[in-house]
């Protein structure tokens, strides 16, 4: 027992200042990863600009036509068609954090083959307006107002439109063509199955940030700035609606961004007829580069064969 035993006033003095620095240490470390959250969350919905070589640099294509779609969401969508001999027509929808020139490689070869082709900056990306990018929750009703330009075409037999996308792109796809029967052959190169799960396993790949604990504070926070629930965005759930019509499913083994198993959970969902290319070789979206002539064979014999081969 302390020979000189402290006062309870001062105790409780001692007291009172031990839970208001607590208090204060876990406001500041709230505080912090808010910020970081908000932070986390504006790279998240405004991911930075990636580059690509410009239609210069492709001189197959030719005849290239700038056009604006007015989307149904209220964005604008800055778009290139092609025109092509045959009157079919397929779409194609860039990855996350990049812009209509990603997919230039793709237009060639398609329109090669005699395919009039569409790309065309995603919302919130390259020349396009919308005020974020929401991982396919509007990005899905973007595609389908491009669907209605192509359609507005005289050109094209609204009869035989197809669609490819890649990575965000290629979900995005999925569930567009769930909801929309006019595109009638799908291929979905490296898309996710359910945004949570993306989110968490591709988080520091594209943030800069451990998953945890900033995945779900930046999901919260997205949801807070653009009113979009990232776990009700779930092409898996969906794709089984595209059934009857053909669907392409194209993954990279060693994909470590948007690792395999979506795509499993994407065709495990998907009613026949279906098609799956398990790539054995590559990263994320890397089919087109590790196996390119292969890659042009498939995709092109596929919208032959379900585009230019009905009645």
């Amino acid at each position: 027992m302390s020979a000189f035993p402290v006062p309870v006033k001062a105790r409780r003095s001692k007291n009172r200042i031990f839970v208001r620095a607590v208090v204060v240490l876990l406001a500041l470390c709230v505080a912090g990863l808010l910020a970081i959250g908000w932070q986390a969350s504006t790279k998240a919905i405004h991911p930075a600009a990636a580059r690509h070589r410009g239609l210069d640099q492709f001189p197959a294509l030719h005849a290239a036509q700038g056009v604006t779609i007015h989307s149904r969401t209220g964005a604008d969508l800055a778009a290139t068609f092609f025109a092509g001999s045959k009157r079919a027509a397929v779409i194609l929808s860039h990855g996350y954090g990049d812009n209509q020139n990603q997919m230039l490689p793709y237009a060639e070869f398609l329109n090669r083959d005699g395919f009039s082709v569409l790309i065309y900056d995603m919302r919130n990306r390259g020349r396009s307006t919308g005020d974020a990018v929401t991982l396919g929750a509007l990005e899905q009703t973007d595609l389908i107002s491009a669907v209605d330009y192509i359609t507005s075409r005289p050109e094209i037999d609204t009869n035989r439109i197809g669609a490819l996308g890649v990575s965000l792109g290629g979900s995005a796809t999925l569930l567009a063509a769930a909801a929309d029967p006019r595109i009638k052959a799908v291929v979905d190169d490296s898309g996710f199955s359910d945004a949570p799960n993306v989110i968490e396993t591709s988080f520091e790949h594209f943030i800069g940030l451990p998953a945890f604990p900033f995945a779900p504070i930046t999901v919260q926070m997205v949801r807070l700035r653009t009113g979009i629930d990232a776990n009700t965005i779930r092409p898996m759930d969906v794709a089984g609606r595209i059934s009857p019509r053909p669907l392409l499913v194209i993954h990279c083994m060693e994909d470590k961004v948007v690792p395999p198993d979506n795509s499993d959970r994407n065709f495990a969902a998907a009613r026949e007829p279906k098609q799956f290319w398990r790539v054995p070789s590559g990263g994320h979206i890397a089919a087109f580069k590790v196996a390119r002539d292969e890659y042009e064979r498939r995709v092109t014999r596929f919208f032959e064969d379900n585009l230019l081969s009905k009645n």
